[in-house]
This record gives C-alpha cells, sequence and structure tokens, in this order.
C-alpha cells in the first residue's frame, strides 16, 4: 500500500477508531489484521512469507526458552538470513555462475530463476532476528500468544522500511498499549505531515534532477554531474528521512515509539561518525549481531579493522545483489578505516598549529569534506562501477569553466521548477537541524496561539497537495529503500 494515496489516509483513518475503540488488551489483534491487510493489499501470496519468517522466530523463541543453546539460536538465525538470502540473492548468484561457466568453461550457460523480492523482508527478517537474539540474551521473555508476536513482526508503520524495531522495546508496547494521548497524536500528526513535505517537495524534485543527469552523464557538463551527485546525496537522505518520520508520526498516533532513524547525518565531522548517525537502526543491527559476534574490539586493532570491513561489506551487500553497492559498502568502510587511523596524526597537527577543532569554521569545514566524500561514494552507491569511476573522474577534475552555462537555470526543468527545489531544499535542511533537539522544537511550537499552528499544518497540506498535482513533482511515489 503506497503512502502516498488515499487508500492509505482511508485505512488510516478506520485503523486509528478501530483501534482506541478495541479494549487494551486486545489492540494487538487489531495491530496484527491491520498490519496483514497492509501489507496483503496489493499480493495476498506475499503474506505467505510474512507467516514463514514469523513462525520461524516464534518456534525458535520456544526453544530458546526451554534451551538457551547456541545451537537453536544459530539455526533459527540461519533459516531467517537463508529466507532473505534466497529471495534476494538467488538471481545474482545464478547470474555471477552463468558468467564464470560461459568465461573459463566456455559453455554457454544461461540459466534464469526469477524470483520477486517481497517488499520489505530485509526488514522483517531482521527485525525477527532481533528477537530470537534478545531472547537468548535473557533481554527479553518469550511471547508465548503468536498473534501479538506476529502483530510485533508486521508492524505496519515500520514493515516496508524500518525502523527496524528491537523486540525489548516494542513488544512492551505491544502488549500493555497506552491510552489515547492528544498530545501525542498531534505531534505525530505534525512529523507525519512533515514527511509529506519531505517525500513530495524535497525528494521527488531531487530525483528529478540526479534522474536527469547522471545516467546520462556523457551528455553533461561536470556542473551538472556535480549537482547531479550532490542531488541524489540529498534526495537518498531526505527520501529515507520522509519514509521514517510518516512511520513514526502513524506510530505516536498509536502512542507508540519507534525511535529515531536518522540524526542529521550530514552535520558529521568524520566518516565514522557519519554512519552512526545514519540508518541507526541498521547500525545497531549490525554492531550487535554482526560486529560484536565477530569479536567487535577486543581482539586487537588489526581485527577490530577486519570486523569493521566485515560489517560494512555485508551492508553493502545488504542493498542489493550487484557488485556496485559491495564496492560502494568497501569504499565506505576504508574511509572510515583510514579516518579512525589517521585521527591521531590529525590531532597532533591540530595541536601543533595551536587550532581549536570546536571553532565553527573547523567544524564546518569537517562537514563540507564529510558531505563531499559521502556524496562521491553514492555515486557508486547507484552507477554501476565502470560508470561510478568515469562520473567521479569528471566531478574531481572539474571543468570550473562549466558553471558558466546558463543551462544550470534549468536543471529541474524551467527556472521556476529550480527556484521551487532550492526553496524547498533550504527548508528541509534548516528544519533538519533545528531538529538536533526535536522536543524543543516542538515545544517552541507548542507555545504558539492554536491559529498560529493551525495555519502552519494547513500550509504543509496545501503545499504537498499543490506539489502532488504538479506533473514534474508526480513521478516518485515509492520510497528508495523499498527495494532494500
Amino acid at each position: 500500500m503506497n503512502y502516498l494515496s488515499m487508500t492509505f489516509l482511508i485505512f488510516l483513518l478506520v485503523f486509528v477508531i478501530a483501534y482506541y475503540l478495541t479494549d487494551a488488551k486486545y489492540r494487538y489483534f487489531i495491530i496484527f489484521l491491520g498490519s496483514y491487510f497492509f501489507y496483503g493489499l496489493s499480493n495476498p501470496k506475499i503474506l505467505l512469507i510474512l507467516i514463514w519468517v514469523t513462525l520461524i522466530s516464534y518456534v525458535g523463541g520456544l526453544m530458546l526458552e526451554s534451551r538457551k543453546s547456541k545451537r537453536v539460536l544459530f539455526f533459527s538465525f540461519f533459516l531467517e538470513i537463508a529466507t532473505l538470502l534466497v529471495y534476494k540473492y538467488i538471481n545474482f548468484a545464478i547470474t555471477n555462475i552463468n558468467y564464470l561457466t560461459n568465461r573459463f568453461l566456455g559453455k554457454n550457460v544461461d540459466v534464469n530463476w526469477n524470483i520477486i523480492l517481497p517488499v520489505g523482508l530485509s526488514f522483517m527478517v531482521f527485525q525477527a532476528c532481533t528477537y530470537l537474539s534478545e531472547v537468548y540474551r535473557n533481554q527479553i521473555d518469550i511471547e508465548k500468544n503468536v498473534f501479538r508476536y506476529a502483530a510485533f513482526v508486521s508492524f505496519f508503520p515500520t514493515v516496508l522500511s524500518g525502523p527496524i524495531q528491537k523486540a525489548k522495546t516494542l513488544l512492551p508496547q505491544i502488549k500493555n498499549p497506552s491510552g489515547f494521548d492528544a498530545q501525542g497524536g498531534k505531534k505525530g500528526t505534525l512529523l507525519f505531515l512533515w514527511g509529506f513535505f519531505e517525500k513530495i517537495m524535497v525528494a521527488n524534485k531531487l530525483n528529478l534532477i540526479y534522474m536527469s543527469i547522471i545516467p546520462d552523464y556523457l551528455n553533461h557538463s561536470s556542473a551538472e554531474i556535480f549537482i547531479g551527485a550532490i542531488a541524489f546525496s540529498l534526495y537518498i537522505y531526505a527520501d529515507f528521512s520522509s519514509y521514517s518520520d510518516i512511520a513514526r508520526g502513524v506510530s505516536m498516533i498509536l502512542g507508540i515509539d519507534v525511535g529515531k532513524n536518522f540524526n542529521n547525518p550530514y552535520l558529521s565531522q568524520n566518516l565514522a561518525e557519519f554512519w552512526n548517525r545514519w540508518h541507526v537502526s541498521l547500525n545497531e543491527w549490525f554492531i550487535e549481531n554482526v560486529y560484536i559476534p565477530l569479536g567487535g574490539n577486543k581482539k586487537g586493532i588489526f581485527r577490530k579493522y577486519l570486523n569493521m570491513m566485515v560489517v560494512f561489506f555485508i551492508s553493502g551487500l545488504w542493498h542489493g545483489a550487484y557488485w556496485h553497492f559491495v564496492i560502494w559498502g568497501v569504499i565506505n568502510g576504508a574511509f572510515v578505516i583510514i579516518g579512525l587511523i589517521l585521527k591521531p596524526v590529525k590531532d597532533r597537527v591540530y595541536e601543533k598549529l595551536s587550532i581549536d577543532q570546536s571553532v565553527e569554521s573547523i567544524v564546518a569545514i569537517k562537514r563540507i569534506i564529510v558531505f563531499c566524500l559521502i556524496t562521491l561514494t553514492w555515486v557508486f552507491f547507484i552507477s554501476g562501477i565502470r560508470d561510478s569511476l568515469r562520473i567521479c573522474k569528471r566531478i574531481i577534475l572539474f571543468n570550473y569553466l562549466s558553471i558558466f552555462n546558463s543551462n544550470l537555470l534549468n536543471i529541474s526543468g524551467t527556472a521556476v521548477e529550480t527556484f521551487v527545489t532550492i526553496i524547498a531544499t533550504i527548508i528541509f535542511c534548516k528544519v533538519q537541524v533545528k531538529r538536533q533537539d526535536e522536543r524543543l522544537l516542538y515545544e517552541k511550537y507548542e507555545k504558539q496561539p492554536f491559529f498560529i499552528q493551525s495555519l502552519v499544518s494547513a500550509i504543509i497540506i496545501c503545499i504537498c497537495v499543490f506539489g502532488a498535482c504538479a506533473t514534474s513533482a508526480n513521478v516518485d511515489t515509492q520510497f528508495l529503500y523499498f527495494q532494500f
């Protein structure tokens, strides 16, 4: 079900009414029914995958209750991850086997096994895995009510693209739901509307820029390619942030806290900080279920960096069954490790030059460097390896004369569209920075007269409606991370 649709809005309205009219001790069943309806509406067959993922971890939890065995944990984990591997990587594996067979054995092999990846499978599998690991570590009691547990795995606000929920956080909220809170409902609605603004007025418009340039980079100037790369860097943030905010907003309306998934990553001063602020729930999952089991930082500095590289390699492969995703992950891992190795050297240089690293100018320079490096790595995220290298070369060997091209004013299609995109992006960036302290920002909003609060909401709604009705904005109704 598309979040940016009247169908979803009607579904949400009916769901919220049914949720709060139901006795608190049975609301988990409303979540279960609503989530399965939400997930299976377009294709009821994929509910079989959701049921399979749920039953594996549910039965695994029961087995772990009777015996805290690593074998049981590993077997249950293996079944969950194997399900993901089959649907997400079998085509990738067959393609590479075909290539190697043709290349080195001289046999003309063309085996095809087209399996469609169910939307959100990665997220529901990882969420089910958190339950298994937390039960094993005695961080949560097992959930014997299968419908309540199914509501946890399939929780509709987060099932498609996260944030990935920890069982010890979400299950207790489903088991003991809070009553309707007017303040929580208002805050959730505001966050929900802001998510729509991020998607329609920022992400969609930035998407138009990068899609018109990067896939056709050979026919564009250095300045256009550079702007296209920046557009994607901001687009992927706005797009994923918008989904996360909509998911958080819906959850708040239900009195459930699912946590923040982004913490202003582009304000980071180094690459390690960036990845601690970006897609927080996935980062925590990899730390708890990959990095720490591999030994973390307790087996020497070399092993620490090796474990980090393994995490980035898996993270790249998790994003997609293509080699450019793997390269993207490895490059980011290398950047982070190099930054950590060089940190003592940089600190000594600052000390010798008597430079305070906390002053605004140095902080700004560090943030610009991080943004530029991350933007270059995103090129490998969206393009094949050969094209990515060429695009990066065009950006690094920048032709400064290309900035005087008058076509840059029409890079969004028209001068008016370019102006609207710039203004919307500036508003987005400014609000995101203010959201560093989200509680304080909301308190300021709450202090305004009711008329002003209503006006702000009405303005956001009107802007989104007009933006959605514009033909140039209505090109990307799905969220990018749905494919992962």
